[in-house]
């Protein structure tokens, strides 16, 4: 398994299984708030034992950490339960602090909303557990108003650490299948919004992007949950991932969903992972990518005017090609 990432002798980001999601609308919803606080049940059930701190946060709360208690685990659900929590409303546990890092570990739970609802569940990067665990998160997500939905092992960084978010991706470039990036950083390319990057201009910095440049999916993981939205872009992603048996293909109503083996791997190129499923996904997926062009001012902090971190981004997003 890997070792953390290092910056300047100091472990940064944390090796782990991510499961990171996006829903349409907000906290107050009914669906996402019924799933939220579901995932927030199974989340305590399976890793509660060693998480050790959570905050609350919304316009009469600050952000502001406490040790984990049944108390105040009652009082999240009560609040992730009730409707009209105002902007901005965040819950998040997080494990203790490390004497080795100095900083929180995993396992870690957050969600936010500002534009969408996401959230960031990222825990041991154990296959035993963290298998079980996502098969019992993706029932609860397949009920709920799904934009986008990227599992796979990856690694985390701490928020206190998210200044160092533009020195990122670095695990990839052993790693392949390493999911790097923070879960608000994508929300900006998911739906066109009238922040960041104007999206009715034609692209300044990659010559090979289209003119009409498209929303696309965060990331392609070892499971990668695909929106209504999207799939009307798509071929008939049976037909086109047919040939890879090893990759499933569930289709819904309102998603389609899709696992690239019966376990994740960290497309080690040292060990000679065999990343071909990851592959195969990425050229199915194509069509709704998530666009490099965004990706230099969203997915890792804005690197719209840093060539080398440019580059790396775009290495990043075409890993699988």
């Amino acid at each position: 398994m890997p070792n953390y990432l290092i910056r300047d002798g100091k472990k940064v980001a944390q090796p782990a299984f991510r499961v990171l999601l996006y829903c349409d609308g907000s906290l107050n919803d009914p669906e996402n708030a019924k799933g939220v606080l579901a995932l927030f049940n199974l989340f305590l059930e399976t890793y509660g034992e060693e998480a050790a701190w959570i905050a609350i946060a919304d316009h009469e709360r600050q952000l502001r950490p406490k040790k984990l208690s049944e108390k105040r685990i009652d009082d999240a659900r009560s609040w992730l339960a009730t409707p009209n929590k105002s902007w901005p409303a965040t819950c998040r546990i997080v494990g203790p602090l490390s004497d080795e890092t100095h900083n929180i570990v995993v396992p870690a739970f957050r969600v936010d909303e500002y534009r969408m609802v996401y959230l960031d569940i990222s825990v041991p990067d154990d296959p035993a557990r963290a298998l079980p665990f996502a098969e019992a998160a993706t029932e609860i997500i397949q009920e709920m108003p799904v934009i986008a939905c990227v599992m796979g092992f990856g690694f985390y960084l701490p928020q206190a650490l998210e200044s160092l978010v533009s020195w990122l991706p670095r695990g990839f470039e052993r790693y392949r299948t390493a999911i790097e990036f923070m879960v608000h950083g994508a929300t900006m390319g998911i739906r066109k919004t009238d922040e960041g990057y104007r999206w009715d201009e034609s692209p300044e910095l990659d010559p090979n992007a289209p003119a009409d440049l498209q929303p696309g999916v965060p990331d392609i993981g070892w499971r990668t949950i695909v929106g209504a939205e999207f799939l009307d872009r798509l071929p008939n992603l049976k037909n086109a991932l047919a040939t890879k048996p090893e990759v499933s293909v569930e289709e819904a109503p309102k998603m389609t969903t899709i696992t690239a083996g019966e376990e994740p791997i960290w497309g080690d190129i040292v060990s000679g992972e065999d990343i071909s499923a990851y592959q195969a996904v990425a050229q199915a997926l194509a069509p709704v990518r998530y666009p490099a062009d965004i990706a230099y001012g969203s997915l890792f902090g804005n690197q719209y005017y840093e060539p080398e971190g440019r580059a790396r981004i775009r290495a990043y997003l075409s890993r699988f090609d």
